[in-house]
């Protein structure tokens, strides 16, 4: 990024604040993306990714990065939030969550595979009617005053979440934000053709599955 907004500054701060409690707690492991930016030594972690940076993050990693932002969009009290969760069975341990989030703000949008549980009126179910989507983990809030966006994609087969590494980004920039946020409406329109824009445009670097191989070994906590 060539420069950076006061706003930016101020939602990247609001985020970490969030994020340290998850931290403590949950075996958070990343390392970048690009293999000319990784450390010889992979016992050299980068635990916590740098805004706007590609990096590739463990199933810990994830869930730290997505509380936090869900956590902000919960203390602002107003704005929307986006999530992806692939299938719907991985929206269940966070229904309650979700519906607390939905209870403050003005709208909270999930999209998953699968049936929508019952008894959520709050909460908008958009199912995913593309199969490339379900690779992809987004949690993304927006207000007038706070913007955040957690954008990955699934870089193994792996079925099992923990399991799963993700490769992708998260940022503060209000303009990437408003973006990300204008296609998923788009997508929730029934515009199949963003899908291809979205790959163009956002997808991060994946590596191939041989190189994978050691990073697997690497973020999944022993």
């Amino acid at each position: 990024m060539i420069c950076r907004t006061p706003g930016e500054k101020r939602s990247e701060k609001l985020f970490r604040s969030r994020l340290r409690p998850y931290l403590k707690t949950k075996k958070t492991r990343t390392v970048p993306a690009s293999p000319k930016a990784r450390a010889e030594n992979h016992s050299e972690i980068v635990v916590l990714p740098v805004a706007d940076v590609t990096h590739l993050f463990n199933h810990d990693a994830m869930l730290a990065a997505s509380h936090a932002i869900e956590d902000l969009a919960h203390d602002t009290g107003c704005g929307e939030l986006i999530a992806t969760f692939q299938r719907i069975e991985n929206f269940t341990p966070q229904r309650d969550r979700y519906l607390q989030i939905a209870g403050e703000i003005d709208a909270v949008r999930v999209w998953a595979e699968g049936e929508p549980p019952g008894r959520t009126p709050a909460i908008d179910f958009i199912p995913i009617f593309h199969p490339l989507l379900t690779r992809y983990w987004v949690v993304l809030f927006e207000s007038a005053e706070v913007h955040a966006v957690l954008f990955c994609k699934q870089a193994n087969e792996s079925p099992h979440f923990s399991r799963k590494i993700f490769s992708g980004f998260y940022s503060f920039n209000p303009f990437l934000v408003r973006c990300i946020r204008r296609r998923f409406s788009l997508l929730a329109a029934g515009v199949d053709g963003v899908v291809a824009h979205f790959e163009r445009n956002f997808g991060p670097w994946m590596p191939d599955q041989d190189a994978l191989a050691d990073i697997d070994a690497l973020l999944t906590p022993a």
